[in-house]
């Protein structure tokens, strides 16, 4: 990953609903296609966690925005773990939920 990027973490177990999952990545696809703010640039599946990944077109205020709107239209603000990836640093940062503890990884 030689890019900035927001990760949007979802657990995912024999339980999980993985069409939503896809509902959800489908819903940030679109309301990025109608900003310029970043790019949705696919998901992964495994270890137990559904990853969608964004890279941002500039600042990370604007994504992280438009992510957590989205989000909570979709009524999955409260399932998702949000990260920034730093590219020069190779670190994640969680932004959500507020006072997340522990390693985050994708």
């Amino acid at each position: 990953m030689g890019k900035n990027r927001v990760v949007i973490q979802f657990r995912a177990d024999e339980s999980t609903d993985l069409d939503r999952l896809f509902q959800i990545e489908e819903t940030l696809v679109q309301a990025f296609s109608q900003s310029f703010d970043g790019i949705v640039d696919g998901h992964d599946i495994g270890q137990g966690k559904f990853n969608i990944f964004i890279i941002p077109s500039s600042s990370w205020g604007p994504v992280l925005e438009r992510v957590r709107a989205f989000l909570k239209l979709r009524g999955a603000l409260s399932d998702a773990v949000v990260a920034k990836f730093h590219a020069k640093t190779q670190r994640y940062e969680v932004v959500h939920p507020a006072g997340h503890s522990g390693d985050f990884a994708v």
